[in-house]
């Protein structure tokens, strides 16, 4: 009895033993993952920065002005004049979608019933042509 008693506290010891390691080698899995996600938290912050600086540059108004002067003419740019401002109130609702008897059966377009363009569509094929 004392041998079997023996034999299982040592079975108990084994397990420990094993689950500890486990339980060791998980939490040093879970310390390389953070690390490696702060390397790149860190990686991602600089290029950040970097990206912020080249934006600087690019924005400055000394650099977009001679830009301007140099392919004003090309991009027929010309100076925004306040009568082309406008509020929310200038813009036009959208429009009403069309009943679905006003569509196409593909619903590509919005061909009506009887106009040219539906008998264009509907027409025969070119001789020889694909269908």
């Amino acid at each position: 009895m004392k041998r079997g008693v023996g034999i299982m506290w040592v079975g108990l010891m084994v397990a420990g033993a094993v689950v500890t390691y486990a339980m060791k080698d998980s939490a040093g899995r879970a310390a390389d993952r953070v690390h490696k996600l702060r390397a790149e938290i860190a990686a991602e912050k600089e290029a950040i920065t970097l990206l912020k600086a080249e934006w600087s540059v690019f924005d400055q108004p000394a650099r977009l002005q001679e830009l301007v002067a140099r392919y004003g003419a090309v991009l027929k740019l010309q100076p925004i004049d306040v009568r082309q401002l406008g509020t929310i109130d200038d813009v036009p609702e959208k429009p009403p979608v069309p009943a679905a008897s006003e569509l196409d059966e593909l619903r590509t377009s919005s061909i009506r019933p009887g106009s040219a363009a539906a008998k264009v569509a509907n027409a025969a094929p070119i001789a020889g042509g694909k269908p």
